[in-house]
């Protein structure tokens, strides 16, 4: 049996738990909150027989196995820290960390004490990108010459979601004071793990990171400074030689949340489309095929969820793909790409 512990039971909190829930011989033994009563609840909920406050006491308390850490994206080093420095394996939510320098602690940590770790990049679920990705690596398209990768969110401009006037778990997101760092942290995160699940690491990035105006009196709404990111536009330079452009937004009307990456290369072309299909891939090579235009629809099947592969890699001991080296890895870029919006210059990937 796999002992699992969840520490912090907000929104994302039950996706972990109605996963792990599903699994045979995976129990939850533990939850953890610093609210007292949110944690109580959770317990409850998820028929979880202890719960704690405090994620220290837990891990000295439990024999797990494993940890979601779901915390606020301050304490997922802390946290995740802790449970390593006890041979305990973590998936985290993503980011990782807040600074490239507590992601490379983290990345460090496990591999000093063997601990199974995963960043829980959800899009990473998608069998379509899967499929892409083992296609792409095995040259199914030949060499990567351009990548296009956009996620486009509109909960700026519409208020499909909620009205973020009036949601704090929106507004907080706009507030670098509240720990929010913007479009890039939030969702550029996911979209440069997917290019590099279908293209590879990324050398070089040259980025714009851009704040509007919102229309809101003195710039704040209660206790919240709306000084984050809106929108990224980043140029890159794959480490296989291509280039690409990768750009997200809280303002593409029209598009509630759409995930798209385009990889072209001298020997044919692959689409993924989340917004249309996460379980498939359209792609176009042959001479004929090419020739003429002609996409083809591949469906693809089942691949594990992100939670799978974490249970799996505990019980093997062999480390996941989107384990803490990938998620340093993408730190690195959201790193790269605040510094070169701050100096106006490209700024070379250094891992």
């Amino acid at each position: 049996m796999i002992h699992l512990a969840i520490i912090g039971t907000g929104n994302m909190a039950a996706s972990h738990a109605q996963n792990y829930s599903t699994m045979r011989g995976v129990a939850i033994s533990a939850c953890c909150d610093v609210n007292a009563e949110r944690a109580r609840q959770f317990a409850r909920t998820w028929k979880i027989p202890r719960w704690f406050t405090d994620y220290e006491e837990l891990l000295k308390s439990e024999r797990l196995d494993g940890v979601s850490n779901v915390t606020t994206d301050v304490m997922h080093a802390p946290v995740s820290l802790a449970a390593i420095s006890r041979g305990v394996s973590v998936l985290c939510e993503k980011p990782l960390a807040t600074t490239l320098a507590d992601a490379r602690k983290m990345r460090d940590a496990a591999a000093r004490r063997k601990a199974m770790t995963m960043v829980n990049f959800s899009y990473r679920n998608s069998s379509g990108a899967q499929a892409a990705a083992q296609l792409i690596a095995a040259g199914g398209i030949g060499r990567v010459m351009h990548v296009e990768a956009s996620y486009l969110q509109s909960w700026l401009v519409q208020d499909t979601w909620g009205d973020w006037r009036t949601t704090p778990r929106f507004t907080w997101r706009l507030s670098t004071r509240h720990g929010s760092a913007g479009t890039l942290g939030d969702i550029g995160c996911h979209i440069y793990d997917l290019v590099g699940l279908l293209c590879g690491d990324i050398r070089q990035i040259s980025c714009l990171l851009r704040t509007f105006e919102k229309g809101v009196k003195g710039n704040r709404i209660g206790p919240y400074v709306l000084d984050a990111n809106d929108s990224l536009i980043s140029t890159v330079e794959l480490a296989s030689g291509g280039v690409g452009t990768v750009h997200a937004t809280r303002w593409a009307t029209g598009h509630v949340n759409s995930i798209r990456v385009r990889v072209y290369g001298d020997e044919g072309a692959v689409e993924v489309d989340l917004d249309r299909d996460p379980s498939s891939y359209r792609v176009v090579r042959g001479k004929r095929n090419i020739r003429a235009a002609q996409w083809r629809v591949v469906k693809c099947k089942r691949t594990p969820t992100q939670y799978e592969r974490f249970i799996t890699s505990i019980r093997s001991g062999k480390s996941d793909a989107s384990d803490f080296r990938n998620g340093a890895k993408v730190q690195a870029y959201l790193a790269a790409s605040v510094k070169s919006s701050e100096t106006g210059r490209p700024v070379k990937i250094r891992l």
